[in-house]
C-alpha cells in the first residue's frame, strides 16, 4: 500500500480555518489516509469512490474544496472537473494524480483546477496546497463582497428616459477599454458614473483613482498627477507616486479636466500617447497602463475655440461620451431619489424610516435644483437628521431649502388637496420633460393615454404645459 504520511500529526503546524472537503478516489486506502490527515488538521471530510457518486454528493452536501482523482469509474475525473467548473465555478479543485496521469493533471490545471498532487501525496505539501487554495477562495470572496458593496454604493437611481440613456452608455463604456468623457453640470453625479463604469469593467479589481483638477492649485497639480522624487522641490522629503502610477492597471478619473492648464494638458496627452510617465525630479520613465475617464461641466468645444483646451487632447478623450442631464430635466426621478436618500440616511444615522407629506414632495418637485442631485441629497440628509417626526412636512422642506412659503402652498389645507397638487405638478413636469408628447408622457407615468388626457383636462394642463 502507498505510504501517504508516516506521521500525520507532525504535519499539523498551524490551526487553519476548518473546511469541509470532498475526497474523490477509487482507492479506499488513499481516501482513508487523506481523511486522517485532514481530520488532524481540523477539517471535516466526505468521501466518494467514483465520479457519479461525487457529483451526487455535491448536489446534496455543499463542500469548500475537492480532492479529485483523475482515473475514476463511471464518470472520469476530467469530466467531473468540467461539471464542477460549470455548476460550482468558485469551488476549488485539487487533482490527485498518479505517475501515469501527470500530463493529464497539468491539462486539468489549465481547465481550472487549482493545482495537482502526485500519488502518494506528501502530507505537508497536501495541507499547504489545501490551505493556499482555501485562502485564494477567501480572498476572491472578500474581493467580490467589496466590489458588490462598491456597486451598491454607486448605484444610479432614476428611471426617466434621460437616465435610461445614461445607463445604456455606462454599459457600453464598461464593455470596452476606451477612454470616456462625461459631461454634466456640477452635482449631476459625474464621479458616480465614472465609478459605475469602472466597477462594471474588466478593471474592477484594480484601483480607481480620482483627482479633481479644479480643486488642486496649478502649482501642485503636476506633482499630484505625475508624482515626484525626493528632493525634486522644496518640501519633497520623500518620493511620492503620482495618480497615474497609483491607478496602474485600473482607472484614472480626472474630474473637471476643463480647468486644467494647457501646459498640464500637453503632458497628459504625452502620457496617453507614450503609455509612460516621468515623475518630477526623475529622468526615468515608468510604464503605466490606465483607463482614462475625464469629466467636465464646461463645453470643451467652446473652450477649444477660445484657446483654453487642446483639440488633440479633446479628441483623444472623447471616444465614448456620456452626457448627464440636470435634475430639473428629469424631475420624474425626484420621488425615487428622495425615497432612496430617505432610506439611506435613516439607516446611516440609526433613525426610524421617514416619509414626506404630499405637500413637502410638491415643494421638492417645484424646486429648480441648481446644485442638482448633490443638492437634493444634502437637503434630504438635513431633513432626516433634523426632523423629529416620521413624516416630513412642507414647512420643514421650506426651511431646509431656506425658501419662504409660497402663496399657493397655503391652499394645501388637507390631504386630498395636497395629493392633487403633487399629481398636477408631477404630470406638468413630465409633460415638459417629454416636450408635450402624450404617448411618451403616459408611458413615463405608467398610465393609459386616455387616463392622462382626463387628468390633464381636470388640472387644466395643455400638452405643452
Amino acid at each position: 500500500m502507498p505510504d501517504v504520511a508516516s506521521n500525520p500529526k507532525a504535519t499539523v503546524s498551524e490551526n487553519p480555518t476548518p473546511a469541509h472537503i470532498l475526497v474523490v478516489d477509487d482507492d479506499p486506502f488513499i481516501r482513508e489516509s487523506l481523511a486522517e490527515i485532514l481530520h488532524f488538521a481540523g477539517h471535516s471530510t466526505v468521501e466518494a469512490g467514483d465520479g457519479k457518486a461525487a457529483l451526487d454528493l455535491l448536489a446534496r452536501h455543499p463542500v469548500d474544496l475537492i480532492l479529485l482523482d483523475l482515473e475514476l469509474p463511471r464518470i472520469g475525473g476530467l469530466d467531473v472537473l468540467r461539471r464542477v467548473q460549470a455548476e460550482y465555478p468558485h469551488l476549488p479543485v485539487i487533482i490527485i494524480s498518479g505517475k501515469g496521469t501527470i500530463r493529464i493533471a497539468v491539462e486539468a490545471t489549465k481547465l481550472g483546477a487549482y493545482d495537482f498532487l502526485e500519488k502518494p501525496p506528501d502530507a505537508r505539501r497536501a495541507l499547504l496546497t489545501i490551505r493556499n487554495a482555501l485562502e485564494k477562495v477567501r480572498l476572491e470572496r472578500e474581493r467580490d463582497r467589496l466590489l458588490d458593496e462598491a456597486k451598491a454604493r454607486y448605484r444610479m437611481v432614476g428611471s426617466s428616459r434621460a437616465m435610461q440613456e445614461v445607463y445604456r452608455m455606462i454599459d457600453k463604456a464598461a464593455r470596452t477599454p476606451s477612454k470616456v468623457l462625461i459631461n454634466g453640470e456640477s452635482g449631476t453625479g459625474k464621479e458616480m458614473v465614472a465609478r459605475a463604469i469602472h466597477h462594471n469593467s474588466a478593471r474592477r479589481a484594480a484601483p480607481f483613482v480620482a483627482l479633481n483638477c479644479a480643486a488642486i492649485p496649478e502649482e501642485l497639480i503636476e506633482s499630484q498627477l505625475f508624482g515626484f522624487e525626493k528632493g525634486a522641490f522644496t518640501g519633497a522629503n520623500r518620493a511620492h507616486p503620482g495618480k497615474f502610477e497609483q491607478a496602474h492597471g485600473g482607472t484614472l478619473f480626472l474630474d473637471e479636466i476643463g480647468d486644467m492648464s494647457l501646459m498640464t494638458q500637453a503632458k497628459v496627452l504625452r502620457i496617453l500617447e507614450a503609455g509612460q510617465v516621468e515623475c518630477l525630479g526623475s529622468t526615468r520613465p515608468v510604464p503605466v497602463n490606465v483607463r482614462m475617464i475625464a469629466a467636465t461641466h464646461k463645453d470643451l468645444e467652446a473652450e477649444i475655440a477660445e484657446g483654453n483646451f487642446r483639440e488633440d487632447l479633446f479628441y483623444r478623450l472623447n471616444i465614448v461620451n456620456v452626457t448627464l442631464p440636470p435634475l430639473r430635466a428629469r424631475t420624474e426621478d425626484i420621488p425615487a431619489l428622495v425615497a432612496h436618500f430617505l432610506a439611506h440616511f435613516a439607516e446611516e444615522n440609526g433613525l426610524p424610516p421617514k416619509t414626506l407629506t404630499p405637500g413637502a414632495m410638491t415643494i421638492l418637485l417645484g424646486h429648480d435644483w441648481p446644485g442638482n442631485v448633490r443638492q437634493l441629497r444634502n437637503v434630504i440628509e438635513r431633513l432626516v437628521v433634523l426632523s423629529d417626526g416620521e413624516a416630513i412636512d412642507a414647512r420643514e422642506v421650506r426651511h431646509a431649502l431656506r425658501r419662504p412659503p409660497a402663496a399657493h402652498d397655503a391652499t394645501l389645507t388637507n390631504l386630498r388637496a395636497a395629493r392633487e397638487a403633487f399629481e398636477r405638478e408631477h404630470i406638468r413636469r413630465t409633460l415638459l420633460a417629454h416636450e408635450g408628447r402624450i404617448r411618451e408622457t403616459a408611458e413615463a407615468l405608467g398610465i393609459d393615454r386616455s387616463h392622462l388626457w382626463k387628468k390633464m383636462k381636470r388640472y387644466g394642463l395643455a400638452p405643452d404645459a
